[in-house]
């Protein structure tokens, strides 16, 4: 008898167990199913913005040796033989050289192309921002993760491929009964419950990130937004930043460069002192946190609304090098750290000197305002997408030269003075490469940071 009951209890500890593992199972499968077929889906995130800003370690970014060079690329798309172009007319070296690009690798060139692109980014490891443009390609490849991973998902995407258009015609008619198409687990009247509103698959991002392989996904999911420099004073960012907060008046206490900032221990380190208030810059100012402003901005409206308009508003770039161009370093005697000098209507709008050190801003993304060479900024977005120009900035040490603040200088050429075919791309960083020096290369020199100097190497875009 006692054995009975001890097996009898020993089976219903089996069937309680059972019983709990199913209900865990059934739970997940229910929310799976309901995820997927659902009208009211809720979508995972697809942004992947954990990695927002990047600070450069001095070995990141040399300014001090004499041998290596910084190279600062602008918008690509998917132009590759124009890549290598470049990199052979600046005679760039794996070895030696830091290569930064300012983002929108892919799309508009063919897609075999941006693939190349993203290839040598990747198995480089490149240094680089995320730009708008791939941004819609890591959240179409971030969708697809997610729609194989559900029951019946990968089948459907295979679907999509192949019948997208004739499923957007039928939705357009307002007859999806003529959508014919091989049977599927998923109801044809469901596919755009499958796809975030606005998203239209089959377009060049999509294409992308259909083609894509796993490494050049995780590439672009490690890119932050912003890339910061101390040791040179400068931010590398797709669209802009801001040097202050427009929606308020520039003495706030609230605005990081309205005073210096506590420093303890250290407040005649003038180089701790810029690095304080580079950060606050990215960390004080609201919109410089807000991904789609540092993705998309490209001028600032009334009341101080960001806007990826080029033709309203004005440009950020003035708005930036006007509030650098007060920026007075330790020339004000009467300036003390910690302290805030606090100036109200007429005084605030005739206020001459800022408690700061100027940065400056290296951007892509405003093909439409081309090379915009300003004092504290540089746009480098010269239209190679459309088919112009693809342009680098080039710094070395004397680019990073102590003393006075000067004026911008510059003798930019028009035109380049002749075509070159591109070599191959060549494989990855293992092997040691220095790109064939051309003396043809379209140079310009400007005055770069405080008192140094900087070239803008440009070739034509095919």
């Amino acid at each position: 008898m006692a054995r009975c009951i001890s097996n009898y209890g020993f089976l219903l500890g089996i069937v309680i167990v059972i019983l709990i593992l199913w209900t865990i199972v059934a739970g997940d499968l229910r929310n799976r199913v309901s995820l997927w077929t659902g009208s009211n889906s809720k979508f995972p995130d697809f942004s992947h913005y954990e990695n927002f800003t990047h600070t450069l370690s001095n070995e990141q970014f040399p300014t001090n040796d004499k041998d290596r060079r910084i190279i600062v690329i602008g918008d690509l798309h998917g132009m590759n033989e124009s890549l290598t172009t470049l990199l052979n007319r600046i005679s760039f070296d794996t070895q030696k050289d830091v290569l930064i690009h300012l983002g929108d690798l892919t799309t508009k060139g063919p897609l075999q192309d941006s693939l190349a692109v993203l290839s040598f980014m990747e198995s480089n490891q490149i240094l680089g921002v995320r730009g708008n443009n791939d941004q819609e390609v890591l959240e179409w490849r971030a969708w697809m993760d997610w729609i194989v991973s559900q029951p019946g998902g990968r089948e459907w995407l295979i679907e999509v491929d192949d019948h997208w258009s004739d499923y957007e015609l039928a939705l357009e008619k307002g007859d999806m009964l003529a959508l014919d198409l091989p049977p599927s687990s998923m109801k044809k009247p469901d596919w755009g419950n499958k796809v975030p509103k606005g998203w239209k698959p089959l377009g060049d991002h999509y294409q992308v990130a259909r083609a894509m392989s796993r490494s050049q996904y995780n590439y672009l999911r490690s890119l932050p937004l912003v890339l910061y420099a101390p040791a040179g004073h400068v931010f590398f960012v797709h669209a802009g930043l801001l040097a202050a907060d427009p929606s308020r008046k520039l003495m706030h206490p609230k605005q990081p460069l309205s005073h210096w900032p506590l420093i303890k221990q250290r407040k005649h380190d003038i180089s701790a002192i810029q690095k304080a208030q580079g950060l606050a810059l990215l960390s004080g100012i609201p919109q410089n946190r807000d991904p789609w402003v540092v993705q998309n901005l490209r001028s600032v409206r009334k009341k101080g609304r960001p806007t990826r308009s080029s033709n309203k508003g004005t440009p950020f770039s003035d708005l930036w090098n006007e509030i650098m161009s007060k920026c007075s370093g330790f020339h004000d005697s009467n300036a003390r750290l910690g302290s805030v000098t606090r100036l109200t209507g007429y005084q605030e709008s005739q206020l001459a000197h800022l408690p700061c050190y100027p940065s400056t801003v290296v951007y892509g993304h405003a093909a439409g305002r081309g090379l915009d060479v300003k004092r504290w900024s540089i746009g480098l977005d010269t239209g190679c997408g459309q088919g112009r120009r693809l342009s680098a900035l080039v710094l070395d040490a004397k680019s990073f030269s102590s003393g006075v603040f000067g004026d911008h200088t510059s003798d930019f050429s028009s035109e380049a003075t002749d075509r070159l075919h591109a070599e191959p791309l060549f494989p990855g960083a293992v092997q040691h490469h220095t790109f064939q020096s051309l003396l043809s290369a379209t140079d310009s020199r400007i005055k770069f940071d405080h008192a140094g100097e900087a070239r803008i190497i440009s070739v034509k875009c095919h």
